[in-house]
């Protein structure tokens, strides 16, 4: 009678309602009272069906006000003795079909005025409310852990798929750019210098000029890690070794043992870059 989610991610379950939450599981109990109502089980084919109905959705209802509180109880204060969330579900359930035995001869005696004998009463609605409350609470369990399941791998694949999309952007680019170099010159891009009308660009295999501005380079290279340091210097975040300080004058010391001067206007980006 209670719907829980269980998290792929500790094997736990997750029970945080909301609004919607509620009158959602609240719907499925009613349809599962209605379908046993419908039933008539237990000797009830014999009253009129509104009555059986009234009586089914009445108890599930009430049956899930009981169930649902105590498996979310046993979940916070049963799992540090038992891992298994199955195992915590089990002792919470036949908790609750205890409480729940002694509630319907209540809901039995407002329906059809009958007398109560509570020790009787409860010996005899006990193994019905194990069997009812524990098949309805196995199955929203297990619907709730394939829901959970389903959520969790399409969250999974949309972070693989913009993890991909964001690898292929930067590869495409770096590719693109490295294409205008010597292929002897083509390895690990480092920084770009920018020289009068050429732009100087650095690699661990070593440097070549190119006929173009340093603004046009960073455009092509906006998706890839690097920040601007200089008007007339770039460097890509991993080349980077060390920051040096002298008085105001900072400058990076790359991979390749170039320092690239560091101008006021960029030393609050290179701060804030915490490259190192």
């Amino acid at each position: 009678m209670a719907i829980r989610e269980i998290s792929t991610k500790n094997q736990s379950v997750n029970f945080t309602f909301n609004k919607s939450k509620l009158l959602r599981e609240l719907l499925v109990v009613i349809s599962i009272g209605l379908f046993i109502g419908f039933l008539a089980p237990f000797g009830m084919h014999d009253l009129p069906v509104f009555m059986s109905i009234s009586y089914w959705v009445f108890t599930c209802v009430c049956g899930y006000f009981i169930y649902s509180p105590l498996i979310n109880l046993g979940h916070k204060y049963l799992s540090e003795k038992f891992s298994a969330p199955w195992l915590r579900v089990a002792i919470s359930s036949l908790i609750a079909s205890i409480l729940m035995s002694l509630v319907v001869p209540l809901i039995t005696m407002i329906f059809f005025n009958s007398p109560i004998n509570l020790i009787n009463d409860f010996l005899h609605f006990l193994p019905k409310t194990l069997v009812i409350g524990g098949v309805i609470t196995f199955f929203s369990v297990w619907q709730n852990h394939v829901k959970q399941q389903q959520q969790q791998l399409e969250l999974s694949t949309k972070v693989i798929e913009e993890h991909a999309s964001t690898t292929d952007t930067k590869s495409i680019q770096i590719e693109q750019f490295m294409s205008l170099l010597p292929i002897n010159k083509r390895g690990q891009l480092l920084c770009l210098e920018m020289d009068d009308h050429y732009l100087k660009v650095h690699t661990d295999k070593g440097s070549h000029m190119l006929l173009m501005r340093l603004k046009d380079a960073l455009l092509q290279l906006e998706e890839f890690p690097g920040l601007q340091t200089h008007r007339s210097w770039w460097v890509a975040s991993d080349a980077v070794v060390s920051v040096n300080k002298q008085n105001r004058k900072m400058t990076l010391l790359l991979s390749n043992n170039l320092e690239v001067p560091v101008s006021r206007t960029f030393v609050d980006a290179v701060k804030a870059a915490n490259i190192i």
